[in-house]
């Protein structure tokens, strides 16, 4: 399972075989590409067996866009990784990479959103782009654009008598019109204390926080299968780095990726049952950035 630098060309740098012949690829964890003329990148997919799932491909009846996807394939090539942790994490990172013709989730690397309220504000503030972590921070929600964010927020206040104005969503001073009639529970006329305001909203929007990162800086999971291989994936405040047989291996990673929702959500589900099979290991804590 040898460190793959996905910046490098995908046409002459990974092993392929002809569609007749994946009885030959590898029967363990990884990811496969489909290749059409030209070396085009046509499609990147997933699996814990990669010989198991490309033949799943070529004995599935063929009709629509995967009828396309078999009859332009010319090749499919792979990447072993260590297991399913290291497989999603590269599928996502090589779709974004690559844009596959094929491939319609995962593809793009979204510029995402989010409401910051640190611990000492009144009100939270729209933020994108590099996030900084600080132990006062509280991110909520990922969003496409502000719309998007603002309606989410708009939608707690009503639900919970929360003042539009005090949360920054509606302009002016004193008594707002949500509480003329009857949706604000008063903070923006003295009748409920900004504290008691913030605290109640805090709380209704805390099914949205963004899990802080656990770790000061750098993490390598290390994944192993149950033959004894071994990889180590690295991440960085939820940014995936690259992957690497060992630690000694492991090269100059330089954050180029940016934080991504589809990275986020492959960690979380994985962090939630960390057994003897993934390990999380602190490499540094150099940066605070996401």
């Amino acid at each position: 399972m040898p460190f793959y630098d996905p910046d490098q060309d995908p046409a002459h740098t990974l092993p392929s075989v002809a569609l007749d012949e994946a009885s030959t690829l590898p029967g363990k964890a990884g990811v496969y590409v489909f290749f059409g003329d030209s070396n085009l990148p046509l499609y990147v997919g997933k699996s814990v067996s990669i010989r198991t799932r490309v033949r799943s491909h070529i004995q599935q009846p063929s009709q629509g866009r995967h009828r396309h996807l078999m009859a332009q394939t010319r090749r499919v090539a792979w990447l072993r990784t260590s297991g399913d942790l290291g497989a999603q994490l590269l599928e996502a990172d090589l779709i974004k990479r690559w844009v596959p013709l094929f491939n319609r989730q995962l593809r793009k690397r979204v510029r995402m959103i989010s409401w910051n309220w640190p611990l000492d504000e009144t009100r939270p503030a729209l933020t994108d782009g590099q996030w900084v972590i600080t132990a006062r921070s509280r991110f909520y929600g990922l969003y496409r654009n502000r719309r998007d964010a603002q309606m989410t927020l708009k939608d707690i206040a009503a639900e919970e008598r929360l003042c539009l104005r005090v949360l920054g969503l509606e302009p002016g001073s004193g008594r707002c019109f949500g509480y003329q009639i009857g949706r604000c529970a008063g903070a923006c006329c003295g009748e409920e204390s900004l504290e008691a305001h913030a605290e109640r909203a805090r709380e209704a929007m805390e099914r949205l926080r963004i899990e802080n990162w656990p770790w000061p800086g750098r993490v390598a999971f290390r994944e192993g299968d149950v033959e004894g291989e071994i990889g180590y994936h690295v991440v960085d405040h939820w940014h995936y780095l690259g992957s690497a047989t060992s630690l000694e291996a492991l090269p100059a990673m330089p954050d180029a990726r940016g934080f991504d929702i589809d990275t986020y959500r492959i960690l979380n589900r994985f962090m939630g049952s960390l057994d003897n099979t993934i390990e999380a290991i602190p490499i540094d804590g150099d940066t605070e950035t996401v």
